[in-house]
């Protein structure tokens, strides 16, 4: 019902995965080969994040709202 009409549809595969007692939630986009977003859910935001050696990351997009569903709905 919240739906911007004028944007595409988001269409992502989510992964879940716990990892030493984190959770974490990684969206693959059929718009990048080389890339995904991971979403960690912390019981305290000053905890360290521990990702698994599987997961490299390329930075930290917290703050970047270019990487947001909203503005993810404009790439072709």
């Amino acid at each position: 019902m919240e739906a911007d009409t004028t944007k595409r549809q988001i269409r992502k595969t989510r992964y879940c995965l716990t990892y030493m007692g984190q959770y974490f939630e990684i969206d693959v986009y059929p718009f990048w080969d080389d890339k995904a977003i991971a979403e960690i859910e912390l019981s305290d935001e000053n905890a360290e994040i521990i990702f698994p050696k599987q997961i490299r990351v390329i930075k930290d997009v917290t703050d970047d709202d270019s990487y947001k569903n909203a503005s993810l709905a404009g790439i072709q």
